[in-house]
């Protein structure tokens, strides 16, 4: 149904009209000796077949097939929305297949973004309806609407947009594992209720792929009637040549990559005066990159939206499960497989996620430019600093393949190891190298940062300060969170730092603390394996 949202015109309370409904469902029956529980006793008493279930208070909207009213459910004593096929439709079995198919796959999809089914049958006067959740907000053709022209520049206003694309993404991600595609998707069906949830609506269209492959004779003649199925402007170019049989997942993802280019230049690429020139722009019609029709769009997301919209469907992405992964990689700012970073790219993404060294990094360069160059004294102090900060990249080098070499030879050992006492114990041991890794990387990152400022002038000690803390603030937030085994490892680096040069200035009283604190640690783990192993022994 393209009209046949689940909400109110207007935005008020739908007209009384006074009609009503009887269901004709089985209902489980209540187990014996309960009914004078308190519990039972506060519901309202369960009508009979024979009376009314729900009480129609006025129309929702309608489409070509169907209309959805809202009701009360009288046995529950809520509201919900009742979708009835129409009346002229009741004697065609493709109708009635497709409207109970929707139904069916709404009830099986079991995902938040899905609209919940309560029930469907035939009512006494012979439609057919099911009823479910009545979901009231707003479109997202509603939200682009309302959006102005200084919104296609404000990143703030595009991140929340692509924040309702990417659960747009993972609710038909959810029906693409389901072996269900919706062939249909379009802002008009993205509903975002009052919460702030996101709901991908009628799902008329949608077909299950194993009933095709597992050669369902109705399915495909339902499929073969409809040939040219979806929504001008919207369907991928295989519906819109009229291979509505060949259509898979990624025709799903196409009809996203639409929505997605809509949200980043504000316009749709395919949309013509008619729908026969908007199905021949999407089998025709490159269009151009989000980069160049808004320049200040994000280069990562235009690589996503360009991929949705391959012509090719094997050039898409496979399902909106790929699609789905590659908007919330680019939202954790982690790499993204439509788009090969820049190393400029890899360091604004480095320090989005590491902010403490993004800062230290920062405060390096500001004294950089702030001082400028110094005088040839500072520049044989610089010179040998720079010399011990390699020495210690290159002693981190080392350590780094040692551990390597340990990680490969404990996930070996993981994958032989029986379940048990000794598989606990290599997963542990392998959770505390992944973790020295881990500092040892970030370690020589410092390294490098510090070096940059030793090159131009003699370390600044509030850098180094700043540098210092961040380590201490690191081991402090490991213990507070339990990450015990990265406290270990950012403790075994501060102390490392401590020998030799000393290159961040620590204190004996904090050099003393941190060996303290490390025992410490060690010995809670050492409590908590033997606390395990007596409580595997008692059971």
């Amino acid at each position: 149904m393209n009209d046949d949202r689940d909400k109110d015109p207007g935005g008020g309370e739908p007209k009384d009209e006074g009609s009503f409904f009887e269901s004709q469902t089985i209902d489980i029956p209540a187990r014996e000796g309960t009914s004078d529980s308190p519990a039972e006793a506060q519901l309202p008493p369960v009508p009979d077949a024979a009376e009314e279930r729900y009480r129609v208070l006025g129309s929702l909207g309608q489409g070509g097939m169907a209309v959805v009213e809202l009701a009360i459910d009288n046995r529950l004593d809520r509201r919900v929305a009742v979708k009835r096929l129409r009346r002229e439709l009741a004697s065609k079995v493709e109708a009635r297949e497709r409207f109970f198919t929707e139904a069916r796959i709404l009830a099986g999809l079991d995902h938040p973004g899905a609209v919940p089914v309560y029930e469907a049958g035939c009512l006494p006067d012979g439609d057919h309806f099911y009823a479910m959740k009545r979901v009231t907000g707003r479109t997202l053709r509603d939200i682009l609407g309302e959006r102005i022209p200084d919104d296609l520049l404000d990143h703030r206003v595009k991140a929340g947009l692509t924040e309702v694309l990417l659960k747009v993404c993972q609710t038909v991600a959810a029906a693409h594992k389901k072996g269900v595609i919706h062939r249909d998707l379009k802002p008009e069906n993205i509903m975002v209720d009052d919460l702030g949830v996101v709901f991908v609506m009628d799902w008329g269209l949608a077909k299950k792929l194993d009933d095709e492959k597992n050669g369902d004779s109705e399915a495909s003649q339902r499929t073969r009637i409809g040939a040219v199925l979806g929504t001008p402007a919207y369907m991928a170019p295989e519906q819109a040549q009229g291979k509505a049989m060949e259509a898979d997942r990624q025709a799903d993802v196409f009809s996203l990559g639409v929505m997605l280019y809509e949200i980043l230049t504000g316009k749709n690429p395919f949309l013509r005066k008619t729908a026969a020139d908007s199905m021949k722009g999407i089998v025709l019609h490159d269009p151009e990159e989000p980069t160049k029709a808004q320049p200040r769009t994000s280069r990562v997301l235009s690589a996503i939206c360009m991929k949705a919209l391959q012509k090719d469907p094997f050039k898409r992405y496979a399902s909106a499960v790929e699609m789905a992964e590659d908007l919330q990689h680019h939202r954790e700012f982690r790499p993204v497989s439509a788009y090969k970073l820049r190393p400029v790219d890899r360091l604004v993404n480095w320090s989005r996620r590491r902010p403490r060294l993004a800062a230290v990094a920062a405060t390096l360069a500001a004294v950089v430019v702030a001082i400028g160059l110094g005088t040839a004294f500072q520049a044989s102090v610089e010179n040998t600093m720079v010399a011990g900060g390699y020495e210690r990249i290159e002693k981190i080098d080392l350590r780094l393949k040692d551990l390597q070499s340990q990680a490969e030879a404990l996930l070996a050992r993981q994958a032989v190891a029986e379940s048990g006492e000794d598989l606990e114990a290599v997963s542990k041991d392998l959770a505390l190298v992944n973790a020295r890794i881990e500092a040892a990387e970030e370690a020589k990152i410092a390294v490098a940062m510090a070096i940059t400022g030793f090159t131009i002038f003699s370390p600044d000690q509030q850098a180094l300060e700043i540098i210092r803390e961040g380590l201490l603030d690191t081991v402090r937030d490991h213990v507070k969170a339990g990450n015990l085994e990265r406290a270990i490892a950012q403790i075994e680096l501060a102390l490392d730092f401590s020998k030799g040069q000393n290159l961040f200035g620590f204190s004996e009283h904090e050099v003393g603390s941190l060996r303290d604190e490390l025992r410490e640690i060690k010995a809670e783990i050492e409590g908590r394996q033997g606390r395990t192993s007596v409580s595997d022994l008692s059971d």
